[in-house]
């Protein structure tokens, strides 16, 4: 561990509270669990879009993404920019841009009706949200690729470019307005471009107290753990003009950094994990070197929730197995106010899980829950539930390698299928608003994932509630579709789904008889569920079936009518008392209306409430 000093980073020393939202965690401490994935076959696909007209040209390949409030996903792939319904999937539009996007691009960001795509050679373009038409377009003297994300903040934009680890790139910012309306290709210019030896590549900019924090790349090939402390630029936000640097690690920084609680985390390529607190202290931990790893990097995102951080740490090779990590560690809070990671245990996955985890909030059992996607040819999303105090993790599930060797992994919950497995190379994004997960895979699919759907079936005709369970009555021969339903989405992505009737529905029985029970009503929706099998909502209704006409009406009448005439009158009351006597029992038609308190018993109560309707002194509350 090594300190940096006051003095060094005194430009970092005011409190790191305001920080755009492609800075921070997905969801906030105590939010609402979503999704929620206990197994395979509790996440479904909803639907999959190609993006990309061939798979074979790498060039085709689709960008990142940004999902929208306005109800779209905006992704690039090649020269156009595609906007997608969010619910469905469908293409609704595309728009031609100045230059070409590049494979594993990160992707499009929406703020105030517009959307900006960082392009090949240091370009940025501006399209209207609406329309996708061009708005303005920003070309960098030094080029690059467009490797980091796009953040806003304030009506400004900051981003970074890429040539190569020894070349220089720019760091620019950029004030969004349009300034002239009838353009469609204005030339936009920086308010200020900051230049690197080795430019700046998966890292974005956190923007405080007038200040803009960014991690940058070392200036020197392959990683270094020799060179300068040297990781991080803090510039005035103003001027662009540098007030510090900081000094933590000495590699390249591939990370996305996190602000949490006036501390900021990030990750060094090589295999460290950084903090820096707003006084100016931080610390640092070579997790490779802790771990006595060798040729291991790490380019991951930090998640900090609720005392815990969670790396991910990348193997060699591209073979399944092959050591990749997901690193958990403590956050202890040192007298200075500092945060020491400190590791609290390991464990395995099929794959490196190179971009963000999304965290999805604190289960009932108090775990953090947080869902990674692997960069492996089987795309495979697993889960991981982690908490304070934890030295191994839960859940956890043997899988065998082609050799016959066994490794400890977290559970997967989604396996792609067919032609849609591949490697993820870009951040998932959950989005609260129609409760998708959506993957992007280099199999040119982009994919939404979300929650098996439940359903609520309701006849108010046809139903009564014999022991307080809704049961539906029917006529022997009769046929489930002879009525009409109104049809629920009680769990699940409901707009996703859309509007259903009983027109959509598929049923156990074709033909009831006295001896059916139940009714299942089934509705098919998705492509399939986390294991590759199809998917349908179903529900499971109690009904009773008559005979003759006369059960038939008993079984629908209202608490009191015993008979089913219509009327509530001393006969009722007789044929109860004889019941509760156990001199004449009722059948299963009479018991619901018999049961006139509805409190699952037939006795000398529901004779007292029925006689007080009789006599006209108190009236029955409960229909049927």
């Amino acid at each position: 561990m090594k300190k940096t000093s006051a003095k060094i980073l005194s430009a970092f020393c005011a409190a790191l509270m305001t920080v755009n939202a492609a800075a921070i965690s997905s969801f906030a401490e105590g939010k609402t669990l979503a999704p929620d994935f206990k197994k395979a076959d509790d996440a479904v696909l909803y639907w999959a879009t190609q993006v990309g007209e061939d798979k074979m040209m790498w060039s085709d390949a689709p960008t990142g993404f940004a999902v929208a409030d306005n109800g779209f996903i905006y992704i690039c792939s090649a020269d156009s920019i595609i906007k997608i319904d969010k619910y469905t999937g469908e293409k609704v539009a595309s728009g031609k841009m100045a230059g070409a996007a590049m494979y594993a691009t990160k992707g499009p960001a929406y703020a105030d009706g517009k959307v900006f795509m960082a392009l090949d050679g240091g370009m940025i373009q501006a399209f209207d949200a609406d329309t996708l038409t061009s708005l303005w377009v920003y070309k960098n003297k030094n080029g690059g690729k467009p490797t980091c994300d796009i953040v806003y903040n304030e009506g400004n934009i900051y981003t970074g470019f890429w040539n190569s680890e020894e070349t220089d790139a720019d760091f620019v910012k950029i004030n969004v307005t349009t300034d002239d309306e009838t353009s469609t290709d204005e030339d936009k210019f920086a308010d200020w471009e900051y230049t690197n030896k080795g430019g700046y590549y998966w890292t974005n900019a956190v923007v405080h107290d007038g200040k803009v924090t960014f991690g940058k790349e070392n200036g020197e090939s392959g990683t270094n753990e020799v060179g300068n402390f040297n990781d991080l630029i803090i510039l005035d936000d103003a001027t662009g003009k540098r007030v510090a640097i900081s000094g933590l690690a000495r590699d390249d920084v591939r990370s996305k950094m996190v602000l949490k609680d006036g501390v900021l985390y990030y990750t060094a390529r090589n295999g460290g994990i950084y903090t820096l607190n707003s006084e100016g202290s931080g610390c640092g931990l070579d997790i490779v070197g802790r771990l006595k790893l060798s040729n291991y990097k790490c380019t991951c995102t930090p998640i900090v929730e609720n005392g815990r951080i969670y790396v991910t740490l990348n193997a060699q090779g591209w073979d399944d197995y092959n050591g990749s990590l997901i690193v958990v560690l403590d956050a202890v809070e040192e007298k200075d106010g500092s945060i020491r990671p400190e590791i609290a245990y390991t464990v395995e996955t099929a794959a490196a899980c190179q971009v963000e985890g999304v965290f999805a909030g604190v289960d009932d059992e108090g775990y953090n829950v947080i869902y990674y996607v692997e960069n492996g040819m089987s795309g495979t999303v697993r889960k991981l539930r982690d908490k304070a105090g934890m030295t191994a993790p839960v859940d956890a599930v043997d899988e065998t390698d082609a050799a016959g060797n066994t490794h400890t992994c977290i559970p997967a919950v989604f396996r792609p299928q067919g032609e849609h497995a591949q490697c993820c190379s870009v951040d998932p994004i959950y989005d609260e608003e129609t409760g998708l997960l959506y993957i992007r895979y280099d199999s040119f699919n982009l994919v939404a994932i979300g929650e098996a759907a439940e359903l609520d079936i309701s006849c108010p005709d046809i139903t009564i509630h014999p022991n307080g369970v809704k049961t539906f009555v029917f006529m022997a021969d009769e046929t489930p579709t002879d009525q009409e339903y109104t049809v629920d989405i009680t769990k699940g992505p409901k707009k996703t789904i859309g509007d259903i009737t009983a027109k959509d529905l598929t049923f156990s029985v074709d033909k009831f008889t006295a001896d059916d029970e139940v009714l299942t009503a089934s509705f098919a929706y998705g492509l399939y569920d986390g294991n590759g099998a199809k998917v349908s909502a179903s529900s499971d209704i109690d009904i009773i079936v008559a005979e003759t006409e006369d059960q038939y009406k008993r079984a629908l009448a209202q608490k009191g009518d015993v008979n089913g005439d219509g009327k509530i009158n001393v006969t009722d009351i007789t044929k109860l008392a004889a019941h509760v006597k156990g001199k004449k029992i009722l059948d299963k038609y009479s018991l619901n209306a018999a049961d006139v308190n509805g409190d699952k018993s037939v006795n000398v109560t529901d004779i007292v409430v029925t006689a007080a309707q009789v006599k006209g002194k108190r009236l029955i509350k409960t229909e049927r």
